[in-house]
């Protein structure tokens, strides 16, 4: 892997979603807290929910696997349970990103 690798962050509903309300109806202000106060140190590309409210994602830029870990992990949706994570390295091979003419 290079130095710095894009993950992908796909966050769904937890077990303390509520059922039937829309993204903006769930207590996430702890979790917009955390991204606020991290967005312009933690390596956020980009990210936002889903508009069908079924989760979002984060493009994260990290070191290591375990750095990605660690930012999900200190998510306070995370550990309230609101939302749950995967964690994906992300080969960006397309797009205005991209960097290579793969």
């Amino acid at each position: 892997m290079p130095k710095q690798t894009i993950f992908a962050l796909c966050y769904r509903p937890g077990p303390a979603w509520l059922t039937g309300k829309t993204v903006f109806e769930q207590p996430l202000q702890a979790h917009l807290a955390y991204m606020r106060s991290l967005r312009d140190t933690a390596g956020i590309v980009l990210g936002g929910p889903y508009s069908d409210d079924t989760g979002g994602f984060i493009a994260l830029e990290a070191d290591s696997r375990e750095s990605a870990l660690a930012f999900v992990e200190g998510d306070p949706a995370i550990r309230d349970g609101v939302l749950q994570a995967e964690i994906h390295p992300w080969l960006i091979v397309g797009g205005r990103a991209s960097k290579s003419g793969r």
